[in-house]
């Protein structure tokens, strides 16, 4: 969107401003200055007003004429050749005289054009920088100039157009008075909009003095919820007066006619898109809006091109054949030509969906989809039907019949908000007075009415601060204003972010959110827990290559993981694990020397199960790019399975799962052969084998996985498959990865706020304890035992801090060194600790003696001396 300072002056006072101040505000309002560049005529000299006496044809050249002009100079008229063919006897142009110095460098001098000496050069308007026609000259003979002054004495100072980026919401910017309003806000300066003298009323149906012109119109569709037609008989068209043509420019368009350019310059005034119809063009005088007819086609008014309508497009037809495409653009049979005497003004709201849908469709796009597309203001049909009716018949004469016909209403009006002063200042946090808050929004075009309280400030002055509860109302250009946080925005936008004092912002507790759920708390701390320990943030698209899928899941899982529609071959299915996405994205780093070589990934992956249907789980997966080299003695930071292990059980911990009662199998040889049935199938059994996971994906003997049953709950780690690595150029290293895959249901329940626990500043004591059980009992229950049975003998008088497992023994046949057939010697270690002092060995010994005697009364479990 260009915006025009000289045009933008006339809606708000900018005197005193510069421009670096108003290009630095607009981007604090939301309006991106893209481009700042000049408009307009430059300070030229030697550029005079010249009047043509004479010309003839050139003696050497068919093109080009020999002209006698006079530029005021006491030693006569001046000769100049010309190729431009637009100019008669006696009409004003500007000359360059030699000397000039033209926009671009371009330097006057005498020359001989085909042996014929010029002694200057007549100007096109491009060649003064004053627009982009250079077909012929800029021909000035209507306005009557002196001859022999200097072209600057007659054209305003240059302009400077400021090209704006305009966001989707904001489509009450689309026009200078929007632009104005939020600079008049910014700058705490009235808005100055045009006074509107139209008297024209408004009636459903065409009067009888307009009969012959419009004999009625009637709508048919949603599409057009409002329409009105104003009928003006005798009308003349002609070029547009200078600063209408030069406003125009400014913007970006090019003048036509006054009649068009009237109609574009409301447009770019207003934001709300108008056209102009020839009335000797509308068969059967009746304007129908209505959906387009099977196999209908329309002739388009600026391209030139047929294009074929389909019975979701909006047209605005006569009773014979369509005229328009609604809110899009106008017919090449219907437009204002210069034959044109009476015209039907169009002045329509179109809906945002259907306009962007047929925009879309034709890849057309025109200022006026532009501006529908981004929900232009319903209200402000009227204003802008009112503001060029009153401009035609200024410029063009004429005279308006009958009152404006309309047809339905605007679909949306003013709306309400409630809104508390104390919203906004927690909003905000911060403290701000009553009447800033209300003054601020007023300024913004929002009208402020006290609903409870009695601080609510007057539309001038100020009030002492109080707890104030407003009722605002949201004017209907301002669509996407619903909501009390959205007044908010408008506040802090206008008060400035950079006057928002510096402080604390206060928290509940470090790291956490109130009113989160279990999802979000699980992943705020996942994050948190794989980037303290050195990974970077991964995100990719849920969307992803079958052949990927097949390739290390099977073809079974990739058929049930396939789209119905996808949007590309390598977009065709719905990934079943993180992985193969973080293992790209080291290969890219690989590639491009960058640093990250330990990544991670949360999200949401799918799952296949027997009956068909697909899971959907929360995947938290990571990998770790291990450094080649043979000098073991350099890794102080080597990473190997038991390193994946251990960061998967710490994740597995903050999804509420235990780790110690999970127990891992490791993946073999044997499970490859069953994987690719086995992927497709829910895991039935509390500790599956876990080579189902991937065929392809996972090293065999160096790889693990295990389910907690209850939960629900994968888990698999290791070292990814060397194969697999290698397919993605990954060679000579070795990958570290874990994943753990959660259903829904662990969410479910509230999440378990974290809370600080006063920490003893007293020294440990341990002692160990070597135990003889089951080989199958988990190491996790027999310590979870442990520190339960302790903390009953010892009470409250001090505490059992934590039960480590620091060795385990297990054998067969010889190797077994007196252990039973089926047992292992697991070797723990306990760490006691009071609060408010050190522990004697006394204390400790009679706890300890205490466990014992309890544990030998368990008869599966056995003290080992």
């Amino acid at each position: 969107m260009k915006i025009s300072l000289q045009w933008l002056a006339r809606y708000i006072d900018l005197s005193g401003l510069t421009l670096v101040q108003i290009t630095d505000a607009l981007p604090m309002l939301g309006l991106e200055v893209e481009d700042t560049a000049s408009a307009g005529l430059p300070p030229l000299k030697n550029v005079v007003i010249g009047k043509i006496l004479s010309f003839e044809k050139h003696p050497k050249a068919d093109k080009l004429s020999v002209c006698r002009v006079d530029t005021g100079d006491p030693a006569g008229p001046r000769q100049i050749v010309c190729g431009a063919k637009n100019f008669t006897t006696n009409d004003l142009v500007p000359v360059a005289l030699p000397g000039a110095v033209l926009p671009g460098d371009f330097e006057i001098k005498i020359s001989k054009l085909r042996d014929v000496e010029s002694q200057g050069m007549m100007c096109s308007a491009r060649e003064l920088g004053l627009g982009q026609d250079h077909e012929g000259l800029l021909i000035l003979t209507t306005r009557n100039l002196p001859v022999g002054t200097s072209i600057n004495d007659h054209f305003p100072q240059p302009d400077t157009v400021l090209d704006l980026s305009i966001t989707a919401n904001r489509g009450d910017c689309l026009g200078h008075i929007g632009v104005a309003r939020d600079l008049a806000a910014w700058f705490d300066r009235p808005l100055r909009l045009p006074d509107l003298a139209d008297p024209t009323p408004s009636a459903p149906v065409p009067s009888a003095d307009a009969a012959d012109l419009l004999a009625s119109v009637a709508t048919t569709i949603d599409t057009c919820p409002y329409y009105t037609a104003t009928v003006i008989r005798g009308v003349k068209v002609a070029p547009s007066p200078d600063w209408l043509a030069r406003d125009l420019t400014a913007a970006g368009l090019r003048p036509i006619n006054n009649i068009v350019d009237i109609t574009n310059w409301v447009m770019l005034e207003t934001g709300q898109p108008l056209h102009a119809f020839d009335s000797a063009n509308i068969g059967g005088r009746q304007i129908k809006i209505r959906p387009a007819a099977p196999g209908e086609k329309l002739k388009l008014l600026d391209q030139g091109r047929t294009v074929a309508l389909e019975t979701t497009d909006c047209v605005i037809a006569d009773a014979e054949k369509p005229m328009a495409l609604g809110g899009i653009m106008g017919g090449a049979n219907s437009g204002v030509t210069d034959a044109t005497t009476n015209i039907v003004l169009e002045a329509a709201y179109f809906r945002p969906g259907p306009v962007r849908k047929t925009s879309r469709r034709l890849a057309i796009s025109t200022d006026s989809a532009q501006r529908y597309t981004r929900d232009a203001d319903p209200a402000g049909v009227l204003f802008a039907a009112r503001r060029a009716t009153a401009l035609i018949v200024e410029l063009a004469g004429g005279t308006v019949i009958g009152p404006r016909v309309t047809v339905g209403a605007p679909p949306r009006g003013d709306r309400t908000i409630d809104l508390s002063a104390d919203y906004v200042r927690a909003r905000c946090g911060f403290d701000i007075p009553d009447a800033t808050i209300a003054t601020t929004l007023r300024r913004l075009g929002f009208t402020v009415t006290e609903q409870s309280g009695a601080g609510v400030p007057p539309a001038s002055g100020s009030l002492k601060s109080t707890t104030a509860t407003w009722r605002v109302t949201v004017p209907s250009f301002r669509a996407e204003v619903d909501r009390p946080i959205d007044l908010v925005e408008e506040f802090v936008r206008i008060h400035g972010t950079a006057t928002i004092p510096s402080a604390p912002i206060p928290a509940p507790a470090p790291g956490e959110i109130e009113n989160d759920d279990s999802l979000a708390t699980f992943t705020r701390r996942a994050t948190a827990h794989l980037v303290g320990a050195g990974h970077a943030e991964c995100c990719h698209y849920t969307l992803c290559d079958g052949r990927d899928i097949a390739a290390l899941f099977g073809q079974p899982t990739a058929d049930a993981l396939a789209l119905a529609n996808p949007l590309t071959s390598e977009l065709g299915h719905i990934r079943p694990s993180l992985l193969p996405g973080l293992l790209e994205a080291l290969k890219l780093n690989l590639a491009a020397h960058n640093a990250p070589r330990r990544l991670f990934e949360i999200g949401r992956v799918f799952r296949p199960t027997p009956d068909g249907a697909l899971r959907e789980l929360t995947a938290v997966s990571f990998v770790i790019l291990a450094e080649p080299t043979t000098r073991t003695w350099l890794k102080r930071d080597a990473v190997d399975f038991f390193h994946a292990k251990k960061l998967a059980l710490d994740l597995a911990a903050l999804a509420g799962v235990n780790p110690a009662r999970l127990q891992f199998h490791l993946i073999t040889d044997e499970q490859a052969d069953t994987a690719a049935s086995a992927t497709n199938s829910k895991p039935q059994t509390p500790n599956p084998k876990p080579g189902a996971a991937a065929a392809a994906l996972w090293q065999r003997n160096h790889s693990a996985q295990t389910t907690d049953r209850a939960r629900q709950v994968e888990l698999a780690c290791g070292l990814i498959d060397a194969r697999t690595a290698r397919a993605r150029d990954i060679k000579n290293h070795t990958i570290i990865a874990g994943e753990l895959l959660l259903p829904r249901q662990v969410f479910a329940a509230e999440p378990k706020r974290i809370r600080f626990q006063p920490f003893s500043s007293y020294p440990p004591t341990t002692r160990d304890l070597a135990l003889v059980v089951d080989a199958a009992t988990p190491a996790g229950e027999v310590a979870d035992k442990l520190k339960t049975t302790t903390a009953k003998i010892i009470g409250k008088t001090f505490a059992i801090e934590s039960v480590n497992v620091f060795d385990l023994y297990q054998g067969s046949g010889l190797a077994a060194k007196n252990l039973p057939e089926g047992k292992k010697s697991l070797a723990l270690s306990l760490v006691f600790r009071a609060p408010d002092r050190t522990l004697t060995d006394d204390e400790v010994n009679l706890a300890f003696s205490k466990l014992q005697a309890e544990l030998a009364k368990n008869a599966a479990w056995q003290i080992r001396k």
